[in-house]
């Protein structure tokens, strides 16, 4: 992830956790937030765990949002 000096973020690599996969839908950006979501390999039981990344004093911010499901 980079900040810009325009303040707008861009994903510029990402690696998910040991049996997690990320989303094909991501937002890298450049924009004003970035999104991906990673999501369990196998396990049903574990939560979709989608991400907002933000700028904020030129670092970038992750936040996990609540799971969607619109499955």
């Amino acid at each position: 992830m980079e900040c810009r000096a325009d303040g707008t973020v861009r994903l510029v690599s990402w690696s998910p956790a040991d049996g997690f996969h990320i989303d094909d839908d991501v937002e890298r950006g450049p924009g004003a937030v970035a999104r991906l979501e990673a999501e369990p390999g196998d396990d049903d039981d574990q939560p979709d765990l989608p991400y907002e990344i933000r700028c904020a004093d030129g670092t970038p911010r992750a936040k996990v949002l609540p799971d969607r499901d619109d499955d």
